[in-house]
């Protein structure tokens, strides 16, 4: 115990020395600290080592305590760790404010990308809306048509706009924007890109809108009496 305490007070898990010293370190005899290294060694509790001194040639004994050893190891591996920790921070710090040519150009592109990103304007949005000729559901024609501006931008620019609101007042003067409930939902329309078909094709009127209704040319008999519609 005297040992261990004495390992203590310097902060070590070995004391090591002579006899004589060790007893000194530990205020102990040194008959009680030959019989105490006697007993260590032979129970096999700590690592007790001799060796002599190589200028008087005196025996010095070193004793380890194990158990303080393995703490010291673990407390210095710690303490390693948390070096290289704060030195891997510090590093990244210094990274960030001091940014390589290479992260410059990483950062200047990315802004570029950034910049490249085209986002339709609402009033853009609501001015096709409004010359659409079938006001319904608003919010889903809304999206479908930011989609349409969307993609038009990655082939005409800036012009995207125009050329559909062109297309769309195009559509709405023409039969097949006049046919009432039987005009697609402006959802439907921008969704499926009509807006690029032919504009001959919204022009072109169904063959059987042009036949009479056959009631009115057939005369209906009734009670027998012949009756024209």
């Amino acid at each position: 115990m005297e040992m261990i305490l004495t390992m203590h007070d310097l902060s070590d898990y070995k004391v090591e020395g002579t006899v004589r010293e060790v007893a000194r370190m530990c205020h102990l005899d040194m008959s009680e600290v030959q019989s105490a290294l006697q007993e260590l060694e032979r129970h096999g509790v700590a690592e007790v080592t001799w060796r002599n001194d190589s200028v008087t040639g005196e025996a010095i004994v070193t004793v380890v305590s194990r158990r303080l050893e393995r703490e010291e190891k673990t407390r210095s591996d710690a303490r390693e760790r948390q070096k290289k920790y704060r030195q891997k921070k510090k590093s990244q710090e210094n990274n960030k404010e001091l940014p390589s040519d290479s992260d410059s150009d990483s950062d200047s592109d990315s802004d570029k990308n950034k910049e490249k990103v085209y986002k339709p304007k609402k009033d853009q949005v609501e001015a096709i809306y409004s010359a659409y000729p079938r006001k319904i559901g608003k919010k889903a024609a809304m999206e479908k048509i930011r989609i349409a501006l969307q993609g038009l931008h990655e082939e005409k620019g800036d012009d995207n706009f125009a050329y559909l609101l062109d297309r769309t007042r195009k559509f709405a003067q023409s039969p097949a924007g006049k046919r009432g409930e039987f005009t697609p939902h402006p959802s439907t329309w921008f969704n499926q890109g009509r807006y690029m078909d032919d504009p001959n094709e919204w022009h072109r009127v169904d063959t059987e809108q042009k036949k009479p209704y056959q009631s009115y040319q057939q005369p209906i008999r009734s009670r027998g009496r012949t009756v024209l519609g």
